[in-house]
C-alpha cells in the first residue's frame, strides 16, 4: 500500500498523464520520491484511482497497475470534468455585473495574484482562486463552491501545460481583464519551445474585448511591473492610487516564494522553494548577496521541466551562485552533473 500511495503521488505530480509517469518511473525508483512540493490530494479521482489499482495489484506490477488504472477511470473522470464546468459556467450566467481577472504567465502568477486582491480588497468584495489552483477543472470547483452574490470581482489564476488550456479557462470565464505577468522558460520539457509557451500564454487576448485592460510583457522572459500594472488596474476599478499604494504595503508574498524568516539574530532563511525558474534563481541570489554580514548557503535540487536546456541552464545558476555563496549543497540528483 505504501508503494502503491507513493506511484500515486507521482501520478497526481505529473497530472494523471500516464505516458509521463511511466517515463519518470523508466528513469527513477519510486523509493526515492518523497512527498515535498505538494502533498497527496486525495480527491475523488485519487481515491477511486487507489481503489483499482489495489484491485489489479494482485495481478500485476504495482506501477503498472496504478498506470491502467488512470487509464480505465480516464473517460469517466473526463465526463465528470465536462458537466462541472457547465455548471460553473450556468452558475456564471446569474452573475452578469461580475468583473473577471484572468493571471497567467510562466511564472509570478500566484504572487501578482495575491497582490492584485490585497490592492482590489479596498474597495470590493473580491472571490480568489486559493493558492495555486489554476486549471480548468480546479477553477470551475471554486465557482461552484465559492462564488456567491456579495462577490464583485473574481481573480483567476490561469496555468496551462499544453495548448489550449488557457483559451478553455478563458472559454468557462470570459475575463474583463487579462494579464500576462512573463512569458519565460517554465514547463519547457511539456511545451518544448519558447514560441509555444508564448502562444499558449497569448491565448487570453481574443477574450479582452477592451485592450486598454488587457497588460503583456514587451518581450520574452521580461516581468511586466507588478505595481504599476496593479495602479493601473485599480484606476479603472475607480481605486485611487494612494489607496492601492497603501494596500500595497501591507500584502505579504505566498509562502515558499522568496519568503524571508529571521530565525534569530543570527540565521535568517530565505524560502524560494517553490519557484523552480532562471529568472527566479537570480531574483532569490540577488535578495542573498544583499545579506552581506551572513554567511551564504545555498541549499537547492536545482529547476526542473526546462527540457533540453536544462542542464545548461542549471550549469549557468551553478556559475552564479558560486559568486554569491560559501556554501552549495545540492538535494537530489536529477541536476547534481550540472550543479
Amino acid at each position: 500500500m505504501k508503494e502503491i500511495r507513493k506511484l500515486l503521488y507521482l501520478l497526481q505530480l505529473e497530472e494523471y498523464q500516464t505516458e509521463r509517469y511511466l517515463s519518470w518511473l523508466e528513469r527513477h525508483p519510486i523509493k526515492k520520491l518523497k512527498e515535498r512540493k505538494n502533498k497527496l490530494h486525495w480527491t475523488p479521482r485519487a481515491i477511486f484511482t487507489l481503489l483499482v489499482s489495489v484491485l489489479l495489484s494482485p495481478f500485476i506490477k504495482a506501477n503498472r497497475a496504478v498506470g491502467f488504472a488512470n487509464d480505465l477511470l480516464r473517460p469517466i473522470f473526463q465526463s465528470i470534468e465536462k458537466i462541472i464546468v457547465l455548471l460553473a459556467k450556468i452558475k456564471l450566467n446569474f452573475y452578469p455585473n461580475l468583473i473577471k481577472i484572468i493571471i497567467t504567465g510562466s511564472y509570478g502568477k500566484t504572487t501578482f495574484k495575491e497582490m492584485l486582491a490585497c490592492a482590489l480588497q479596498a474597495k470590493y468584495s473580491v472571490l480568489k482562486t486559493p493558492q495555486n489552483i489554476n486549471t480548468r477543472l480546479g477553477i470551475a470547483q471554486i465557482i461552484i463552491k465559492k462564488l456567491k452574490k456579495k462577490h464583485q470581482i473574481m481573480i483567476i489564476e490561469a496555468g496551462a501545460y499544453k495548448e489550449g488550456e488557457i483559451k478553455e479557462i478563458c472559454q468557462l470565464t470570459h475575463p474583463s481583464f487579462g494579464i500576462v505577468t512573463i512569458v519565460g522558460w517554465m514547463h519547457l520539457e511539456r511545451f518544448k519551445t519558447l514560441a509555444n509557451i508564448r502562444r499558449t500564454k497569448l491565448e487570453l487576448i481574443p477574450f479582452i474585448k477592451n485592450k486598454e485592460k488587457l497588460f503583456l510583457p514587451k518581450k520574452n522572459h521580461q516581468l511586466i511591473d507588478f505595481k504599476k500594472t496593479i495602479i493601473k488596474i485599480g484606476q479603472k476599478l475607480n481605486i485611487s492610487q494612494k489607496v492601492i499604494k497603501k494596500q500595497l504595503s501591507n500584502s505579504q508574498p505566498p509562502e515558499h516564494r522568496l519568503t524571508v524568516k529571521k530565525v534569530n539574530r543570527n540565521l535568517i532563511i530565505l524560502d524560494d522553494t517553490y519557484n523552480s525558474n532562471p529568472l527566479g534563481f537570480k531574483k532569490a541570489l540577488k535578495t542573498l548577496k544583499s545579506y552581506q554580514k551572513y554567511q551564504k548557503i545555498i541549499v537547492t535540487p536545482g529547476m526542473i521541466e526546462l527540457g533540453n536546456k536544462q542542464f545548461d541552464l542549471n550549469k549557468q545558476a551553478a556559475k552564479q551562485a558560486a559568486k554569491i555563496a560559501d556554501i552549495l549543497v545540492i538535494i537530489g540528483e536529477t541536476n547534481k552533473r550540472a550543479l
